[in-house]
């Protein structure tokens, strides 16, 4: 049965505060020697991800902005993607959320309407989101490049701003360090669901282990076979709203790692 990983980056893959994956390096490669396919599945922007895959060989389908869409190698997939798709330089696109220019309008006339004073990547120079995301200045260029979601990064958000937002078809997700507003259709589960139907699809049965560190993973624990939870860097773990995962007794990429070994590791039980 073939093996399918999912994982968050902030936090887990990578370090929440350095954004190294230099601890999880080993774990990777360990994955990729035995023809795993790892999924980033994550906040982050295309551009933020296809950095990071680069960096550590990483060739595979890949979720971005909290589920609000699925990058999938052209090619990757030898059966059609039954699917809606659309087709970016070498990836078919599916997507799940909306636009980010639907959403930076939504944010922007209720931040005028509700007499609210926040800021968003929009709304600032590169140098400054670098300064605030604690990251060099390509980084922080790569970060700007939303697709399907915005990020509110300063300023102040009151109870009747989540109302609005949720009736105009949006909500936000706190992240682990800022919120982010994304299509109330954008899903991590969702997203993942779609694409063990591709695995699926090529494959026949596939057997699906998901790693993270936040609330916000709580939509991919439901949709994997065997959840895990890394530590925050304050020792604990995220609270979820119900008990679904095994608890990794390290933070960040040192779980990320613990966790590979742990459950597709040789010693592994193999699912039947």
């Amino acid at each position: 049965m073939k093996k399918i990983v999912f994982t968050d980056l902030d936090g887990t893959l990578l370090d929440l505060k350095s954004y190294s994956y230099a601890r999880s390096r080993e774990a990777v490669e360990f994955l990729q020697n035995r023809e795993i396919p790892l999924v980033f599945c994550s906040s982050k922007a295309r551009a933020e991800q296809l950095a990071y895959q680069e960096a550590l060989g990483v060739h595979h389908p890949f979720i971005v902005e909290n589920g609000s869409a699925i990058y999938i190698p052209k090619g990757y997939f030898k059966q059609p993607i039954p699917f809606n798709t659309y087709h970016i330089n070498q990836f078919e696109v599916i997507v799940v959320g909306e636009p980010v220019e639907t959403i930076r309008e939504a944010i922007a006339n209720l931040r005028e309407n509700l007499r609210l004073s926040f800021l968003c990547y929009c709304d600032l120079p590169a140098e400054e989101v670098s300064m605030y995301l604690g990251m060099d200045l390509n980084s922080a260029r790569r970060a700007m490049q939303r697709e399907f979601s915005e990020s509110i990064l300063q300023g102040s958000l009151s109870q009747r701003f989540f109302m609005e937002l949720d009736k105009v078809g949006f909500r936000s997700i706190p992240g682990s360090r800022f919120q982010t507003i994304v299509s109330k259709q954008a899903h991590k589960g969702r997203a993942i669901e779609l694409l063990l139907k591709l695995y699926e699809q090529e494959w026949g049965e596939v057997w699906s282990y998901g790693i993270g560190d936040h609330v916000n993973d709580y939509e991919m624990f439901k949709a994997v076979n065997e959840p895990a939870l890394v530590q925050r860097p304050n020792g604990e773990w995220a609270v979820l709203e119900e008990p679904c995962a095994r608890l990794i007794n390290a933070i960040g990429p040192e779980g990320f790692s613990q966790a590979v070994y742990a459950m597709v590791g040789p010693q592994h039980r193999q699912a039947v």
